[in-house]
């Protein structure tokens, strides 16, 4: 877990040195720091998304989905509590019989504010860590940006910082029924939220050496239609019918090249990427 009190000492050394130099490198230690907070919580939960389904890479974003598909209390605040003695005979069912029993704190996890820390990894960005792109009007091109406009973006995410510090546990996984199965090709464990699955979704392998993915359907009776996607294509050679997994495809760009060699007859094929003319 981040240690976020030598976040700030480390940001605060930089801060005091009040050079260009070492704002800018403030700026870099804050916007890491932020990424690093993100990114810690979706690991939590990446064993229900695979990096393949992320719709976006930005930190905020990362963690909006995984409030929004997999664990709502991600972003939350909260103290975790056990009784102080083991509970025997009859459980509690009422939120009265539960509050009647002694508790031990375990830990508490800091809310974050997923819009504000997204609000100073963009200002990092734009105030200490890019040159702007020159245009008629501007002036002599700097290294640094202005130093007081640094410096007050970094004092405030310092004391934006020193709220959660307090915090010191994370939780993950899913509160509620989940689902699994095991991947069709290398077996590795996929597992989502039941609640996910009300209607077809497509999901990614987690494994990240494997390119599987596949469409998951509801059916009768709280069953689920777990297909592959591929496309299938008939080898040359041997006319064996040939299944390449769809995530192949995703990263290929216009008159990008795919070879394919069939596994029974060793033919070599090749699928060149272009636009196709569909009619209505």
């Amino acid at each position: 877990m981040l240690d976020i009190p030598r976040r700030i000492e480390v940001i605060k050394s930089l801060l005091l040195k009040n050079t260009a130099e070492s704002l800018t490198y403030a700026a870099l230690e804050s916007r890491l720091t932020i990424e690093y907070l993100c990114y810690e919580r979706f690991k939590l939960s990446y064993t229900y998304l695979s990096a393949e389904d992320l719709k976006h890479w930005q930190p905020k974003h990362v963690v909006k989905q995984i409030s929004e598909e997999i664990n709502e209390n991600v972003v939350k605040g909260f103290t975790l509590s056990i009784s102080a003695e083991p509970l025997k005979g009859k459980l509690p069912t009422t939120r009265e019989e539960y509050e009647s029993i002694e508790y031990i704190p375990v830990g508490s996890q800091s809310a974050i504010n997923l819009n504000k820390l997204h609000e100073f990894w963009h200002g990092f960005s734009n105030l200490a860590l890019h040159i702007p792109v020159p245009n008629i009007s501007s002036g002599d091109i700097s290294i640094y940006g202005d130093k007081d406009n640094i410096k007050k973006k970094i004092e405030a995410f310092i004391e934006y910082l020193s709220k959660l510090k307090d915090g010191n546990l994370l939780m993950g996984g899913v509160l509620g029924k989940g689902f699994s199965f095991n991947c069709f090709v290398c077996e590795t464990l996929i597992k989502k939220p039941l609640k996910l699955l009300a209607s077809p979704i497509v999901v990614s392998c987690i494994n990240p050496k494997c390119n599987e993915s596949y469409l998951i359907e509801p059916e009768l009776q709280s069953e689920h239609k777990i297909t592959r996607c591929t496309f299938n294509f008939s080898c040359v050679g041997c006319q064996d019918d040939l299944e390449i997994p769809s995530n192949v495809f995703k990263g290929l760009k216009f008159e990008q090249q795919l070879n394919i060699c069939c596994g029974k007859c060793k033919s070599n094929q090749t699928v060149v990427m272009r636009p196709m003319i569909k009619g209505a």
